[in-house]
């Protein structure tokens, strides 16, 4: 299936963030050759084939579900997967033990209570604080690296402990549609080495020394 005309320059190498959904850890890296299909993404995780992850483009409000399809030394190429905007995996999940500090809120609220993701999977996480009983069923997670907030429901909870249920929703591709985008202060090039002090997430870098 062909997808969305992309209004990215060919040569334009972008800041992303890429977030893996069996950790919900996010690294913040670059990606060029971006077509319809996908693009090439600068890392050494997520080495496995057919691993779904959730990319963060600079300028677009929305994340896009990817799928590596291949794997090379310091990239992986990713094939966008439009036509479904929610995440539904019908393969069998493993819990992860994880140790992420989260801030949680009810949906559209700034008074959120500090929390522990201490396992997680593609579909959900377990929450551990002692102020569970103040968050309403429908909430939204603030995790770190993250620049938007996860929206989650909570299944079931206890004195310490809950479940949650993440809603992974996506770009439909109708953004690269309607947006002709120009990277922030990056030249057009294909090398993928280029740093700068600050992301366009407002991600601060630390300064290389003189």
């Amino acid at each position: 299936m062909t997808g969305p005309d992309i209004n990215i320059p060919e040569r334009a190498v972008l800041h992303i963030l890429v977030l893996d959904f069996d950790t919900l850890e996010c690294e913040e890296t670059s990606a060029s050759g971006f077509s319809s299909r996908g693009c090439r993404v600068l890392t050494n995780a997520h080495k496995e084939l057919g691993k779904t992850i959730g990319l963060r483009l600079a300028g677009f409000d929305q994340m896009i579900k990817g799928r590596v399809r291949e794997i090379l030394d310091s990239e992986i190429l990713v094939s966008f997967e439009f036509a479904n905007s929610t995440i539904v995996e019908k393969r069998r999940e493993r819990r992860r033990k994880v140790a992420i500090p989260a801030l949680v809120s009810g949906r559209g609220s700034q008074d959120g209570v500090r929390c522990e993701i201490v396992d997680a999977s593609q579909s959900g996480c377990r929450l551990a604080s002692r102020r569970l009983e103040k968050l309403p069923k429908n909430i939204q997670l603030q995790i770190p690296g993250l620049d938007m907030p996860v929206t989650g429901e909570i299944v079931w909870r206890s004195p310490e402990f809950a479940g949650v249920k993440l809603i992974w929703q996506f770009s439909n591709g109708q953004e690269f549609n309607q947006k002709r985008l120009r990277p922030p202060d990056l030249p057009e090039k294909t090398g993928m080495q280029e740093k700068r002090d600050a992301s366009g997430f407002g991600v601060r870098r630390k300064s290389a020394p003189n």
